[in-house]
Order: structure tokens, then C-alpha cells, then sequence
């Protein structure tokens, strides 16, 4: 068995490679360098994609060597998120930068947009695009149930998540049982770069953070079951997204961006909390001690993992930046935006760096092949 780890970096990506103990990795040759790479995934057929921020979607010819663009009908070239439906060879949607989905029906060789989404609940408050030194009006989560064919879930950045029962036919806002406010920003503290009235910046802000999921994960055992974190908490749902549970850790831990489960013995929930308090120059970062949180009760508690990870960081792991792969004993990794690369055999209780100077790690896609 080989494990590769697909990392999308903001120029180019990389695979590590290993065999089935994991112990030792191969980094290939950089490529798409110049592109700047926000996840590469994978079909049933073994066939990758790769989004890209600059040029739409590529496909290889040779894994490691030469990629090709594949965006003929993708109107839209700046590409958050790829998923390969898993009911339907050959089928892969894309997410795009504005709020726009498209669907692909032949290995990504030719592109429609999704125009149900057009007629999606709120879709006339998204507005055009936004930016505030972030992502902007993005689709960047695509999932797709493997128990239920037609349905799938998307996020759209600052506007919650979606789910579509009819193959993006038509579209259900998930929202329900999601806080009001941030418990996690004191009423008295001033939001970083706001002049004037912050107080009123601040209730504004307060008021909407809660519809920016910045991902979502799919149970693969309970159908209907799926875990987000978004700006101020972690959620779980076992009902479609028509309900979410809060099960965030403390209040210093509630804010984040990736988020993976792991279901063996126990549904192990994974998240990597970051600040927005200590921050200076960015809307959230991990200063200090690098750290994953996992819970295996549904957020009724919460185990700090930091073995091997560094204590002295400045540093990000961005929303996509973790993912796990299908070995029987599987593995979980995740990238930083200062470009280093962990990976855990044992659920998280200690880690190893299995990737060293790849840059801004946008993107963790991990696959096992015979």
C-alpha cells in the first residue's frame, strides 16, 4: 500500500509519499509551480484535479510532472473547492470565487454552471463579492452524501451552509440551532483596525459571524450526520443540517478554521483552534503553542494534543489544511501557512513533521493506493 498527501500550496503543490507504516516520506518535485493552489482531490478512477486561485482547474498527465488546464465552460477561473460525486464516474463539481457552482459530467474536460443555486434562499443578500483582506464570496466546501445520491451540502463564505436534495436543483439554508452572538469577543474590546463607533462595528460583527462556517465534514458511518467549525464555535448536526448542536470547546478555543472526524471504535472530532485577539497583522493566527483539540463524546469534552508539535509558532492552518486517510489505522495530517506539514497514527495523542519548506499549505488531500 502507498499513502500520498496531496499539499496545495499557494505556489504549486507537492505529494509526500510513504508506504503503509507511515514512517518515513518522500517529497515529489514541485508542480503547477506558479499557480497559486487551493486543494487537489481525487476521483474513484485515481484521476487528480487541482483548484487553482489563478487559472481554474488542471488535471495531469504525470502526477508529478506535467498538469494541464481543464476549464473549458468554467466562466469563473478562481476555483476554492473540487469534489468527485461518488455515484457517477467521471462527474465533479467545482466552487468558485462570487458564489458560483459549476458541474462537470466528463472528468473535468467541459464545464456547466449549476443555475439552481441562482434561486437559493438569502441569494440575493450574498451580494457580488467582499473582501475584508479574506477569502471574499466564495464557495469553498463541496460535499457529496455517499449514501444519497443527489444530495449535497455546500458552504458559501459568509453565508452559511446549504444543502440540495435534487443534484443542486433546488437548495435548503442550514442554519437552525447556530448562536446569536460570539460568547468569545468580549463586549469591550475593540475590533483590530476599526475606528469610530466600535461598539456598533462590534455588534454588527457579532451579529453575523456565526453564518461564516469555515468548514464543514461529512460523517462516513451516520448518514446525516456532519460536524462544521465555524467563526465562533464547532457544531454537530445528526439531522441533515436541519438542527446544529453546540459542542465547542472553551470560549479561547472556539474559533478556527479546519475540521476532520476520524470514526473507529469512537467518532473522534478534530479542530485547530486559532486567535483573533492576538493578532496584529491577520484575522486570526496561532501564536505560541501549536495545538489540535479532539473530542470523542460530542464536545462534552476536549483533550489538547500537542505532542511533538512546536511551542513557538506564528503561524495559520487554513480551512481545507486537514484531512485523514484510509488506512485501517488511519492517518491524519495537517498543513501550516508557514509551510510545514504533521501527521499522526494514533488519533492525535502525537504528531511528526513529514513535510518541511512547502510554503503557504492551502489545501491536505490524503489518498492510499494499492
Amino acid at each position: 500500500m502507498e499513502v500520498n498527501v496531496a499539499v496545495a500550496t499557494k505556489n504549486g503543490g507537492y505529494v509526500l509519499t510513504s508506504n503503509s507504516e507511515r514512517k518515513e516520506w518522500k517529497k515529489s518535485k514541485q508542480f503547477l509551480a506558479g499557480e497559486d493552489v487551493n486543494k487537489i482531490t481525487r476521483d474513484k478512477s485515481g484521476l487528480y484535479y487541482a483548484a487553482t486561485l489563478t487559472e481554474g482547474v488542471f488535471t495531469p498527465l504525470n502526477l508529478n510532472d506535467t498538469w494541464k488546464p481543464s476549464s473549458r465552460g468554467l466562466n469563473v477561473r478562481k476555483v476554492w473547492s473540487l469534489a468527485a460525486d461518488p455515484h457517477a464516474d467521471g462527474t465533479i463539481y467545482a466552487g468558485t470565487q462570487y458564489g458560483h457552482l459549476f458541474r462537470s459530467d466528463d472528468y473535468a474536460k467541459t464545464w456547466n454552471e449549476v443555475t439552481g443555486l441562482h434561486e437559493a434562499p438569502g441569494r440575493k443578500k450574498w451580494g457580488v463579492d467582499w473582501g475584508y483582506g479574506t477569502t471574499g464570496l466564495t464557495i469553498h466546501t463541496i460535499l457529496l452524501d455517499p449514501d444519497k445520491q443527489g444530495r449535497m451540502y455546500i458552504v458559501v463564505s459568509g453565508n452559511g451552509p446549504y444543502r440540495s436534495d435534487d443534484g443542486g436543483k433546488t437548495w435548503k439554508i442550514l442554519k437552525n440551532g447556530v448562536q446569536d452572538s460570539c460568547p468569545t469577543m468580549e463586549s469591550g474590546k475593540k475590533l483590530n483596525g476599526s475606528d469610530g463607533d466600535w461598539e456598533k462595528q462590534l455588534g454588527e460583527h457579532l451579529s453575523g459571524v456565526h453564518s461564516c462556517t469555515h468548514k464543514m465534514v461529512l460523517s462516513e458511518k451516520k448518514t446525516g450526520t456532519i460536524f462544521q467549525q465555524n467563526h465562533c464555535g464547532v457544531y454537530e448536526t445528526g439531522k441533515m443540517g436541519e438542527h446544529w448542536n453546540d459542542i465547542s470547546p472553551g470560549n479561547d478555543q472556539r474559533h478556527g478554521f479546519p475540521i476532520d472526524v476520524i470514526e473507529g471504535e469512537k467518532t473522534s472530532v478534530f479542530v485547530v483552534p486559532a486567535r483573533q485577539d492576538l493578532c496584529k497583522k491577520h484575522n486570526s493566527c496561532i501564536q505560541g503553542q501549536l495545538s489540535v483539540f479532539r473530542t470523542e463524546d460530542s464536545g462534552k469534552s476536549w483533550k489538547k494534543l500537542t505532542a511533538g508539535l512546536p511551542g513557538s509558532v506564528h503561524t495559520g492552518v487554513l480551512r481545507d489544511s486537514m484531512d485523514h486517510d484510509g488506512m485501517n489505522k488511519p492517518g491524519l495530517y495537517f498543513g501550516t501557512s508557514t509551510g510545514e506539514v504533521y501527521g499522526s497514527l494514533d488519533l492525535g495523542d502525537s504528531w511528526m513533521q513529514i513535510g518541511s519548506g512547502l510554503g503557504r499549505v492551502q489545501g491536505i488531500s490524503a489518498f492510499v493506493s494499492a
